[in-house]
């Protein structure tokens, strides 16, 4: 399987040339959206595709009302959409920067040992507040077409221990960002499916990565988990515009000479859509990893501290921005707080056991001074925390913990209290172990919500007041009260 990829890529590379010029003139496709708030939520990513592609199977039939036949486009468009149609389109929705999104594409990927954060300032005080390790970030920023011209001629290409993939479909940046952090973090557990994917991609080179990723099912399905019909239509109707301006360059390759001002007047029609790229430590280097670009970017040695060094370029990437523009939002990949509390969970009954083996070798009566606390039961720690008795064993506790029992084992007493310690310390930790349970509810009970398509309702309701006839009276109304304002 491996040689027969190997015998794709060099066929490939003879059309290199043909496919370069392609790659660089999709990257010109964007969406013309505004965000909705200055720290990033609620932005759409940028979209953009490595070549013309047509998923418009959901569009409405042209409506023929004049004739007495053809159904109406926005009632058909107005249609609850099925699971069976959302798994039947070949396109990706665009998506928003939240981190309950994100997490959700995670856990449905199998990812469970890694979750996002969104990070409100880039002061290095928000960022130690945040769960350790923190893996990788994923950018969103304004793209602008001068962000072509950052890749150099003749990049080095993707080194063998880099997996990067090229974002060859519209509106999957987001995705692409995600899988470039996680499958580069050896410490997460990418779940049975990505470990499958990255091991029949990693041969590839980064466009076909890309392309597997683009035609992978179960992949695009969990991205348009909360894709709403309308959505669908959206980017169907991206996709054409795309595809017809691409034909016009095609028949058209002679452009006109554009002047400074013509320029001007031209970018502040057109506004810039969005996009998500991902900054991640790979080997001692920090790596900026952009589907976009042809090949990931080295930005250098990360030392101690990989975080200051992708900071800085984001920061350089902000300030290339005009002053009114800085819409952007940042998300932290971290690691799981789940895992971290069942590691320090084992880590504390590992002590536990411990301490009450050599308290039952100097004094087998000790429980008679000890003030009740209940060690929790093997059965109880593998029910609601998954710890096996196999894991707990193979927990090994701090440097400090270690030099505290070694302290406190000279005389019982002293083992006694700090038995009872640990014990307070395994209550705080299943307390804080049920918080992010309950967190992890409340954003699948959000996702649940979110993938309820109101538009239907929203839609009968207001035809309704049209047909009765006080639709007019209230936009009256709302004009008179905006002009009184």
């Amino acid at each position: 399987m491996a040689q027969d990829l190997h015998m794709e890529d060099i066929r490939d590379d003879q059309r290199t040339t043909s496919e370069e010029e392609t790659r660089r003139s999709s990257r010109n496709r964007t969406v013309s959206s505004t965000p909705s708030e200055p720290t990033g939520k609620n932005i759409p990513q940028k979209r953009a595709a490595s070549s013309p592609q047509s998923t418009r199977t959901l569009r409405p039939q042209r409506d023929d009302r004049q004739n007495g036949s053809g159904a109406d486009p926005v009632a058909e468009a107005m249609k609850p959409l099925t699971d069976e149609e959302r798994r039947n389109w070949k396109g990706w929705v665009e998506l928003e920067s939240d981190p309950a999104l994100f997490n959700f594409i995670l856990r449905e990927n199998g990812v469970e040992d890694a979750r996002v954060h969104e990070v409100l300032t880039l002061d290095t005080e928000m960022l130690a507040g945040l769960p350790q390790p923190i893996y990788g970030f994923i950018f969103l920023f304004r793209y602008r077409d001068e962000d072509d011209e950052i890749e150099v001629e003749d990049p080095p290409k993707c080194p063998r221990h880099v997996w990067f993939a090229n974002q060859t479909t519209s509106n999957a940046c987001a995705t692409v960002a995600l899988l470039n952090i996680v499958m580069n973090v050896s410490e997460i557990n990418l779940g049975e499916a990505l470990v499958s994917f990255k091991q029949t991609t990693q041969g590839l080179k980064p466009a076909y990565r890309g392309q597997r990723l683009s035609q992978n099912d179960s992949i695009r399905c969990i991205h348009n988990s909360f894709a709403r019909r309308m959505d669908m239509l959206n980017a169907d109707l991206g996709l054409q515009n795309d595809f017809e301006k691409w034909e016009h360059l095609k028949k058209n390759p002679k452009r006109k000479k554009v002047t400074n001002n013509n320029r001007k007047k031209k970018k502040d029609e057109e506004e810039s859509g969005f996009h998500f790229i991902a900054y991640v430590p790979i080997n001692g280097s920090v790596w900026r990893l952009d589907g976009l670009q042809r090949h990931p970017v080295n930005l250098g040695q990360s030392g101690d501290d990989w975080i200051a060094v992708a900071l800085a370029h984001i920061k350089e990437r902000l300030h290339q921005n005009d002053q009114d523009d800085i819409q952007f939002s940042l998300l932290s990949l971290c690691k799981s707080p789940l895992q971290s509390i069942r590691q320090q969970v084992a880590q504390n009954m590992n002590l536990i056991m411990s301490i009450e083996e050599s308290l039952n070798n100097m004094t087998p009566d000790w429980k008679v001074f000890t003030a009740g606390h209940e060690v929790p039961k093997s059965s109880e720690l593998r029910e609601f925390l998954g710890l096996s008795q196999e894991f707990i064993d193979k927990a090994n506790p701090s440097a400090s913990a270690l030099e505290r029992l070694q302290l406190a084992s000279m005389e019982p007493s002293s083992l006694i209290k700090l038995h009872e310690e640990l014990l307070r310390d395994q209550t705080a930790l299943r307390g804080k172990y049920m918080v992010e349970e309950v967190s992890i509810g409340q954003e699948n009970e959000q996702a649940a919500k979110r993938k309820q398509d109101h538009s239907p309702r929203i839609h009968s309701s207001m035809k309704a007041l049209a047909e009765a006839g006080v639709m007019k009276e209230i936009v009256q109304d709302i004009r008179e009260n905006k002009d009184t304002k």
